[in-house]
């Protein structure tokens, strides 16, 4: 019942799918990041959401630096660095072992606890989707954010790798860190000397430094300056023998790097920044070489298919037309290329909206339809930045998408399969892209629902499924269809001749509910009682009885003849109950000319000789002006219109046509002159053509 009011046209088990998705996706952040769906005074564990058993699987107390939107600061990065490092530092010292050997513990450490949250939250998504099968494109977006956001936890508990500034460990700041490479420790070497033999003294050299430990050098060693002092590397005390022959004084520094900047300068970023390496090249300053390379093993851009740092060499991004890769596969972030709709939403999107037309100002549901484009499906190679064949939302051979064909009222998409052949068909919404167009001179309103509307004005608080229902028996105005001036009035057509609002200077026709919704394309939205009654003339018997306001139990009776019907003639009497208007509408009602009061109607006309002037002439357009025309043409013709509207005064509003029946009236009819003549006195009897052709 609920979807029904809401006007929610799609599956339940879809809807419930998508419900489920929305929950999932609120709480995967925080369950990523801690491992909990809730933290704080009351900590949530992951659960099944249909048996609320909490989820069995191993996981750590770690907490991972991960973003759903924005990317992380580096500041952000290295707080959780930190205290990663504080639960799952390598059991060895670092001194202990050789650096890149401690390094690599440290990272692999990091990873296994990154795979085990990896692992938990994934048991948790699978278990709460596992329910729901089909290629559900809200299931997919799911997934891939997932996927994104781990690659991302990844990111960042990559470290440097580089060399500390202050001594010869590597730095285990963040990957992409800002300021001075740091080894995070005293830089002092935790050895003792091995030239000492009685009572060793602690190393003097900086931490991780190469060749044997030494207190003082010149102590020992020679001591004088290295013959490259001032070189990037270089330990500035000789470590020779003491009285070692020749001037080659030589420190214990494996390498004298050349110090040049490095040869990455101004590579443009995604953002659009550029970046300038700030490291120096580490290549052995002995060494001949036209490129300078520091010693940053990759590249500092970040991958062009996530926010993961590329994978690719430190220098690669000088090579003309590289692409930035982190080396895995990615999901494509391309839309669905195939023609059609990929999805739609079942449920209809409200907002609340303010209407202001010329008459009145009112707050309404604007109800619009949600169409979506969805992502691709397919994964990219790793080392590729696209795929091979076209994108498409799902892995299903010939997956669906919704017609493209759109109401015109409304603008919903048709809700049936590209190239269907049968009717469209939509749960339609907001007139959003009509306007009124109300018969009638300017200012002139129709009210529907308490609420007044007036040409021009918009059609949006109408809905297109029910505003004909609110309109009863009616017709709609759409532009004439014919270029040429030729009569375009049909068995559901009646060309309009008066200018209306909007465009009034574009002819207008009426035209049935019927033919309506056939040019519109969409199947009629309305029951087959509704139907047959909009199909039916809208002319109303003029009866006080029939009148609401003057009779409380009063209901409109109207003509049972089709829309647009050819006038009946009213001589031919009615088998049934009922009577023929004089304008040729049947109604199944007494005739109220003979129920009501009669009248002694007396029409007084001047004939003289002013009145042959032609400088007013028939009205076009007008009540039986063509029959007028045969016998006047001047001023006179001017008070025998006004005779004709007293005697048969047919007018027309919109959607509904009021008509006077035949009443039984008398009629005198008097012209003068010089003298008064008596031309028809006290006639009951004489049709309206019959009295016109009398004058």
């Amino acid at each position: 019942m609920a979807k029904i009011k809401a006007n929610d046209w799609g599956s339940l088990s879809q809807t419930m799918a998508e419900h489920r998705v929305k929950s999932l996706s609120a709480l995967l952040p925080t369950a990523l990041a801690t491992g909990f769906s809730e933290v704080g005074e009351d900590i949530e564990p992951l659960k099944d959401f249909n048996t609320e058993l909490t989820i069995e699987c191993g996981d750590t107390d770690a907490r991972f630096a991960v973003s759903e939107h924005e990317q992380l600061s580096p500041a952000d990065v290295e707080i959780h660095l930190t205290a990663l490092m504080a639960i799952s530092s390598p059991n060895m010292a670092r001194q202990s072992i050789p650096d890149a050997e401690w390094m690599a513990e440290l990272a692999s450490r990091f990873s296994g606890l990154i795979d085990l949250r990896v692992t938990h939250v994934r048991t948790w998504l699978d278990c709460n989707l596992e329910r729901f099968k089909g290629d559900n494109a809200s299931i997919w977006d799911l997934r891939r954010r997932f996927d994104s956001m781990v690659i991302q936890m990844k990111a960042n508990i990559q470290l440097c790798g580089a060399q500390c500034i202050s001594c010869c460990l590597f730095c285990i700041r963040s990957r992409l860190h800002e300021g001075n490479h740091s080894c995070k420790s005293d830089h002092r070497c935790a050895h003792r000397c091995e030239f000492c033999e009685d009572d060793p003294k602690p190393c003097s050299a900086p931490a991780g430094h190469p060749g044997k430990h030494i207190c003082v050098v010149n102590a020992h060693l020679c001591g004088e300056p290295c013959k490259l002092s001032g070189k990037l590397g270089c330990l500035e005390d000789c470590t020779k023998v003491l009285g070692h022959s020749g001037d080659d004084h030589m420190c214990s520094a494996l390498v004298h790097m050349c110090g040049e900047p490095c040869a990455l300068q101004g590579l443009k970023q995604q953002d659009g920044k550029i970046y300038s390496c700030p490291e120096r090249c580490s290549v052995p300053s002995e060494q001949g070489h036209w490129i300078h390379s520091c010693d940053v093993r990759f590249c500092p851009m970040v991958c062009e298919l996530c926010k993961w740092p590329c994978g690719q060499p430190h220098l690669h991004g000088l090579t003309q037309g590289a692409n930035h890769l982190c080396g895995d596969p990615h999901p494509c972030p391309a839309l669905c290329s195939a023609q059609g709709i990929c999805e739609i939403d079942t449920a209809p999107h409200s907002v609340a909206a303010t209407f202001t037309g010329k008459h009145e100002t009112f707050q309404y549901t604007k109800y619009t339809q949600v169409a979506k484009r969805l992502q691709c499906v397919q994964m990219i190679p790793a080392g590729q930045i696209s795929h091979e064949g076209s994108h498409s939302h799902s892995t299903e051979k010939q997956p669906f998408h919704f017609c493209e064909a759109r109401c015109d009222n409304c603008g919903h998409f048709c809700t049936f399969l590209l190239g269907h052949t049968q009717e469209h068909d939509t749960s339609h919404g907001s007139m959003a892209q009509t306007c009124w167009a109300v018969d009638g001179p300017d200012g002139t309103s129709l009210e529907l629902g308490g609420r007044k509307f007036s040409s021009d004005d918009d059609g949006a608080p109408m809905m297109c499924n029910l505003v004909c229902s609110s309109m009863g028996r009616h017709v709609h105005v759409d532009y004439c269809g014919t270029v040429d001036g030729s009569p375009c009035d049909g068995p559901e057509i009646q060309h309009n001749t008066a200018r209306m609002l909007p465009n009034p200077e574009k002819a207008k026709d009426y035209i049935t509910h019927r033919l309506y919704w056939r040019r519109i394309g969409f199947k009629d939205p309305y029951t087959r009682d509704e139907q047959n009654e909009f199909a039916k003339c809208d002319a109303m018997c003029p009866g006080p009885e029939h009148s609401i306001i003057t009779a409380r139990t009063g209901k409109p009776s109207y003509c049972t003849l089709p829309m647009f019907h050819p006038p009946r003639n009213p001589s031919v009497p009615v088998n049934v109950l009922g009577y023929v208007s004089n304008d040729g509408h049947l109604f199944g009602c007494n005739n109220p000319a003979v129920i009501q009061q009669a009248y002694h109607v007396i029409f007084v006309i001047d004939k003289s000789g002013s009145m042959s002037g032609r400088d007013c002439r028939p009205l076009d357009n007008a009540p039986q002006t063509n029959q007028i025309r045969k016998y006047f043409n001047n001023r006179l013709e001017q008070f025998i219109q006004l005779y004709t509207v007293l005697v048969c005064p047919p007018c027309r509003y919109y959607g509904t046509r009021q008509t006077v029946g035949a009443l039984h009236d008398a009629y005198s009819v008097i012209l003068f002159n010089h003298a008064s003549t008596r031309v028809i006195t006290n006639d009951l009897t004489s049709s309206p053509d019959e009295l016109l052709g009398v004058c």
